[in-house]
């Protein structure tokens, strides 16, 4: 749905955060260490006390363990990737980037069109980041299940490429989402 190309002289830092879609970052120079973690350890990493929906107030470089004291039981992944290596962040999972030295990298975020069937953004009864992994809340793995086990593919035909093909922005995205749940709900 959407393409960002990030460039940098280095020495840069994302905020520990959450993308409400697939994601894919590749690099194309420098490098960049990637912290990742599961979507329900978003209480231990504050989730609700950021300022910004979707964030961490929790720097990984630098944990004031005093003022954060759960952030020391976050289960984390920590990766490195370097020029021509790709990357897979999935739907809502907690990342922080950090880049060295020259760096250029893109990122491809997607939704798949049965997401509509597990994700709605405007339901914060069920879906917010910021309340994954609280008591009596729906596990995101849980959630996430309502999504066919499978998806169709439909492959390129031969000698095509995706350089025609167009995206749809977040916004279409969520009324097209908004339809099918009420469509579904009719016929429920």
């Amino acid at each position: 749905q959407s393409v960002t190309l990030w460039i940098s002289s280095g020495g840069t830092t994302s905020v520990l955060h959450a993308d409400d879609a697939e994601n894919v970052l590749m690099l194309l120079a420098g490098r960049k260490t990637v912290m990742l973690v599961h979507q329900d350890e978003a209480q231990r990493m504050y989730a609700p006390l950021a300022e910004h929906r979707g964030s961490s107030p929790v720097h990984q470089n630098a944990v004031d363990l005093t003022a954060f004291p759960a952030f020391a039981n976050v289960s984390w992944i920590r990766g490195e990737i370097s020029a021509g290596d790709m990357l897979y962040i999935p739907h809502s999972y907690w990342h922080q980037v950090n880049s060295f030295d020259r760096n250029l990298g893109v990122n491809l975020w997607w939704q798949h069109a049965e997401d509509w069937r597990w994700w709605d953004p405007e339901n914060r009864e069920e879906y917010d980041t910021t309340r994954f992994g609280s008591e009596g809340w729906i596990p995101f793995n849980e959630l996430k299940s309502r999504a066919p086990a499978s998806a169709k593919c439909t492959a390129l035909s031969s000698g095509k490429d995706l350089s025609k093909t167009r995206f749809m922005d977040e916004t279409a995205f969520k009324r097209y989402a908004s339809k099918m749940r009420a469509k579904a709900a009719k016929g429920a």
